[in-house]
C-alpha cells in the first residue's frame, strides 16, 4: 500500500480514471461527530473502492462506490478526488470527501427516518492510506 501527496494523488488519480482502474481509501476513523456538534473518538476502519464510470476530462460524472464489504452502489463526484455522493438507502445519503493528502471527511444524512426524527447527521474524521 503506498500513500501519495496531494499532487501525486490528482495526478494518478488522472492516469488511474483513464485505465478505468479504482480508487482505493483504506481508512481510520480518528473522530466522529453529531450534526450537533458533539464528538468522541472514532471506532474502526472503514474501506471505500471507488470507481469511475461516466466521467468528463476533471473527473466529474458517474462512479460506483463500495464500503467495507458492500456491493458498490453509483455515484456522483466532482471530480476524480471527490467529493463523491451516493445513497446509503431511502432518505439516506453519504457524502466523501478527500481533505488531504491522508485525511478524509464523510458525511452521512438521514433525510427522512420513516418515524417522524428530525432529519440528523454524522461526520466522520478519518485518516487514510490511497491506492489505485
Amino acid at each position: 500500500m503506498t500513500t501519495y501527496n496531494s499532487a501525486a494523488l490528482a495526478a494518478l488519480a488522472s492516469s488511474a480514471a483513464a485505465e478505468g482502474a479504482h480508487l482505493r481509501l483504506d481508512c481510520t476513523v480518528t473522530t466522529a461527530c453529531s450534526e450537533a456538534g458533539v464528538c468522541q473518538p472514532g471506532d474502526g476502519p472503514a474501506r471505500y473502492d471507488i470507481a469511475p464510470e461516466a466521467i468528463d476530462g476533471e473527473g466529474a460524472g458517474s462512479y460506483r462506490i463500495a464500503t467495507d464489504a458492500s456491493e458498490p452502489v453509483p455515484a456522483q463526484g466532482l471530480s476524480r478526488t471527490g467529493p463523491f455522493l451516493w445513497s446509503t438507502g431511502s432518505g439516506t445519503r453519504a457524502i466523501l470527501t478527500l481533505t488531504g493528502e491522508a485525511t478524509a471527511l464523510l458525511v452521512r444524512q438521514v433525510t427522512e427516518s420513516g418515524t417522524g426524527a428530525p432529519p440528523s447527521a454524522e461526520i466522520d474524521m478519518m485518516n487514510c492510506e490511497v491506492a489505485y
